[in-house]
């Protein structure tokens, strides 16, 4: 007996109008309710396995998991080279960013190469989904199923009779069970909803997709119960008054973590973006204050973006320090240690900086190149636009080497960058490498952040 909160699994004897635990109001249900009779489970899957002995894995099995292609090049990157057969995958994003578009063009793109879909949509009708496909302009296909129904044992009834390589279930939060009292997106349902359709993943070899919302948090709706489950976990991110969209992989199974797809959204859904540099560079021959540029690496995937900082003066009592795409905190850090090191003075002005074409980053390879756009816009002398910036710049100023300089100098040199300011103690460690772009690229290595400044004319 007992309470439990549908949102976050919170367990109490007694009900409580407000979760302690997520803060969120008359959102706990009786345990009778929310708990469901095993035999139910094994009703709708029963799973039979046995014990493989290494030994007797054939080398097909060892080397991967067969895989099929998307159709569009820079999700199959994110997934590792395509959607590994009897996987479980989950995509989330923001209301409105493209997550059924982008499952629409998946779904056809698969579809046309000869595999058997199933789309699922418990919050469309079929006829909307119709609409939403003329509206792509996506052509009629025999192999593409569409169902509406947020009924779970309508799914496993026509994944029965179809048979398809690839379900896609938009979106898990509106299923439930015909014989279920509690609401559907509850912790429970979500944990037997996922191990049900994993147990049809990997014993049947059919590949999933499911959609899962974004609370108002930031968190897949849950909140984070759906990505310990599931083999891959997508976010689809951007502005959505913006064309730009990024496919980020936070987790996989079958590659790497943390790559990222660029894609852009136009009238017939989503696409590929082949050269994504161009999309964060203004044209080199405008010169600006406060603009500089760098490179930044998304798994090993290089890209050159601008950095353009504002600072005017401040009339309120506590100026603004406004950062987008850029981490507040790192703004402050920034800011302080320009202050102390390069006797730069901020305290009377409103700072502004952001990543130029909406793309958000995590990184302290962009600590240099927000240095010099800092002090650019303060001080009103222009950078020159053939030049990035690429270190992390230490809390005394020093400047530090970053990982993968490689990949940036050569995205760098591919952009037609004439000269790359980075840390001496990268040139110092690493000769080999930088002996690579004598030629093509002037490498200039200071130790801190006083020398780099007054060294590049800034000072």
């Amino acid at each position: 007996m007992g309470y439990v909160c549908s949102q976050c699994g919170y367990s109490t004897p007694s009900w409580l109008g407000k979760c302690p635990q997520c803060g969120e109001w008359n959102t706990f249900l009786h345990k009778e309710q929310e708990t469901r009779p095993r035999n139910h489970t094994k009703e709708v899957f029963r799973s039979h396995t046995q014990a493989v002995s290494l030994s007797e894995l054939s080398h097909e099995v060892i080397e991967g998991a067969p895989r099929f292609k998307t159709g569009l090049s820079e999700v199959d990157r994110v997934l590792g080279g395509g959607v590994v057969e009897g996987s479980l995958v989950l995509l989330s994003g923001d209301p409105g960013i493209g997550k059924s578009t982008l499952l629409l063009k998946i779904s056809h793109g698969i579809a046309s190469r000869g595999k058997r879909v199933l789309y699922v949509s418990s919050e469309e009708s079929v006829a909307q989904l119709f609409l939403r496909i003329n509206r792509l302009k996506i052509d009629a296909h025999h192999n593409l199923f569409l169902l509406s129904t947020n009924c779970v044992e309508d799914i496993f009834s026509e994944i029965t009779r179809i048979g398809p390589d690839l379900v896609v279930v938009d979106s898990i939060q509106n299923l439930g069970f015909a014989d279920q009292e509690s609401a559907a997106g509850s912790v429970s349902v979500l944990r037997e909803l996922s191990s049900l359709f994993m147990n049809v993943a990997k014993q049947e070899k059919r590949a999933f997709f499911m959609v899962g919302h974004v609370t108002k948090e930031g968190v897949v709706a849950g909140p984070k119960t759906l990505e310990h489950l599931v083999d891959v976990v997508l976010y689809l991110e951007g502005d959505p008054h913006l064309a730009l969209r990024l496919l980020r992989s936070i987790k996989n199974r079958f590659g790497p973590t943390w790559e990222i797809g660029i894609l852009e959204m136009g009238e017939d859904g989503l696409r590929d973006v082949e050269d994504p540099s161009h999309l964060f560079l203004a044209p080199s021959d405008l010169e600006g204050l406060g603009s500089v540029r760098t490179v930044l690496v998304e798994g090993k995937r290089p890209l050159m973006v601008e950095i353009q900082s504002l600072v005017n003066n401040s009339y309120l009592d506590y100026p603004r320090r406004v950062a987008l795409g850029i981490e507040s905190a790192r703004l402050f850090l920034i800011v302080a240690i320009l202050e102390k090191v390069a006797r730069i003075r901020f305290s009377k002005c409103d700072v502004y900086a952001s990543v130029v074409g909406g793309i958000r980053s995590y990184e302290t390879a962009i600590d240099l190149a927000l240095c010099f756009s800092l002090a650019s816009s303060k001080l009103e002398r222009p950078v020159s636009r053939e030049v990035v910036f690429i270190g992390e710049v230490g809390l005394s100023g020093e400047i530090r080497p970053i990982p993968l300089l490689e990949y940036r100098l050569r995205e760098a040199a591919r952009r037609g960058i004439k000269k790359a300011v980075i840390s001496h103690y990268a040139i110092v460690n690493e000769r080999v490498l930088c002996d690579k772009f004598k030629g093509n690229l002037e490498l200039s290595g200071y130790k801190n952040i006083y020398e780099a400044l007054k060294m590049e004319g800034l000072l």
